[in-house]
């Protein structure tokens, strides 16, 4: 179902199943956000938005002079405050990376109509790097990958030096050693 032009629900699902069709199942996979970002990121700011709301709205409601005021509140609340739970929650349903023996195409919501597309072939991969920063990162086995690659433009003028290369960043990927080891696998070998 595409909602607006630009979010495919159905777009993650087309692109897995050209690339199982061209290359098999067992060398396809797909990486997706953990769970624990939609809990972070989107769930709690979420009920401590509305917990401020119920207790702005408790403190505007015990005075009756302040009742005006309610409204125009309100509409700055939707239209400012909530953004950015639904922005993370768009990144949360719509970002993902695709690994095939062919290299890594990654998907990125960069904001609410605005997405890019970034297709890194498996011969300028340099290196993947794991990244678990906090106490939580290492209890529930989530993190960050980075995929340093060389870049394209620079290596066409000659230029081979570590400022010549690009990071790809995977955020609260589950399991990020797994997935390292299983992208080396279907990458390089």
């Amino acid at each position: 179902m595409k909602i607006f032009s630009n979010f495919d629900t159905k777009f993650r699902d087309r692109m897995l199943e050209e690339k199982i069709l061209k290359y098999s199942s067992d060398k396809v996979f797909v990486i997706h956000r953990s769970h624990y970002f939609l809990l972070i990121r989107v769930l709690f700011p979420f009920f401590v938005l509305v917990l401020l709301a119920l207790i702005g709205c408790f403190f505007l409601a015990q005075n009756d002079w302040m009742m005006f005021a309610i409204y125009p509140l309100a509409i700055v609340w939707f239209l400012i405050i909530w953004f950015r739970p639904f922005h993370k929650l768009l990144k949360y349903l719509y970002d993902f990376a695709i690994v095939d023996p062919h290299g890594i195409t990654t998907y990125k919501q960069k904001g609410i109509l605005k997405s890019s597309i970034k297709e890194i072939p498996a011969n300028r991969i340099r290196s993947i790097q794991i990244e678990r920063n906090s106490i939580l990162e290492n209890i529930f086995s989530y993190g960050s990958i980075d995929i340093i690659t060389d870049f394209t433009e620079n290596m066409q003028i000659g230029l081979e030096d570590e400022e010549s290369a690009s990071v790809i960043g995977l955020t609260y990927v589950d399991h990020p050693l797994k997935i390292k080891s299983r992208i080396t696998d279907i990458c390089f070998k």
